[in-house]
């Protein structure tokens, strides 16, 4: 079994929440630029280009790092993250090939609530009664969300559905890392998911889409890839993955959830996207959804603490 650096083992758990705030706004940007991309690009052929630099420039980068490590024993629980990152994105992104980013963002954001209920599953350990009274407020903010307009019927379309079950897969890829994090080299199992996911994009891409020309590839194309393969998934996903070493992942999907935040002021600073009454009102219902099912409550002691002994912080 693997075990993480030592440098990692230095990393302070406030480094770490910081690590997962930048992740978050890098991922919240992730969304406007993703849909710029795939104005000119099928999604596997975006997600391809994406994981295959972002894969290169790894392997350059931990070179050293890679000839030392054992390999062999990462192979399975990289592939399982890779696949479900994978079927993740696939989703995501088919998603936001028909909505608008911030819209996006928000639904796709809702993996924090389900993070709970998967745990049950995986665990058996019950969801307190936060995380039931968080999924119903969640739910009650995605029907607002599919009302366009006061007064009007439902109206969820495909691309909510593809982005709410995107957000199941990446709340299952979410929990594979908590239960990872602490047992193996989360940068060399980061490098195995990126690669798991790019052969699977790339050779959905080679077998179903046509083949993108260089006039796909327009300045505004690349700027694009340029950020997500940096910003979005170099830097964004070795911060989580490397930050859950330290934060436990109730705790760090809480952080996470602000991503919706920054997506959707990415997407209306950018794009213009225009947010009506009832998606406001759904996307604030979703946000304290979030926030609600991670929060935990602590009861004060009925008896005071000795003045004497270590004093064991509250995180």
């Amino acid at each position: 079994m693997g075990t993480a650096e030592p440098e990692l083992m230095r990393l302070s758990p406030w480094t770490a929440r910081g690590m997962l705030v930048i992740a978050a706004a890098a991922w919240g940007g992730g969304y406007t630029f993703s849909k710029i991309a795939l104005e000119s690009l099928s999604v596997q052929w975006m997600m391809s280009c994406r994981l295959c630099l972002s894969t290169l420039i790894m392997v350059a980068l931990l070179w050293r790092r890679i000839r030392r490590t054992h390999l062999p024993h990462l192979i399975v629980p990289g592939v399982l993250l890779g696949v479900s990152y994978w079927a993740a994105f696939m989703f995501q992104m088919r998603g936001l090939e028909v909505t608008e980013p911030g819209r996006n963002a928000f639904l796709t954001a809702t993996y924090c609530v389900f993070v709970p209920f998967l745990v049950w599953i995986v665990t058996r350990q019950r969801p307190a009664a936060r995380h039931i009274l968080a999924a119903l407020i969640c739910l009650f903010g995605v029907g607002f969300i599919a009302i366009p307009k006061l007064g009007e019927g439902l109206s969820l379309g495909q691309g909510d559905v593809l982005s709410l079950i995107g957000a199941v897969l990446f709340a299952g890829n979410l929990v594979l890392s908590g239960m990872f994090a602490k047992k193996f080299d989360m940068l060399m199992l980061t490098l195995i998911e990126f690669l798991t996911a790019a052969m699977l994009f790339t050779s959905g891409a080679l077998i179903t889409d046509p083949m993108p020309g260089a006039g796909d590839f327009t300045w505004t194309t690349i700027a694009s890839l340029a950020y997500l393969i940096i910003a979005s998934t170099l830097i964004a996903q070795n911060f989580q993955n490397l930050a859950f070493s330290k934060v436990p992942a109730a705790q760090g999907s809480l952080i996470l959830c602000t991503e919706s935040l920054f997506g959707l002021l990415f997407s209306v600073l950018l794009v213009h996207e225009q947010v009506t009454a009832t998606s406001f009102v759904g996307f604030a219902l979703i946000f304290l959804a979030i926030v609600l099912s991670e929060i935990r409550l602590r009861r004060r002691p009925r008896t005071p603490r000795p003045m004497t002994g270590p004093r064991a912080d509250v995180l």
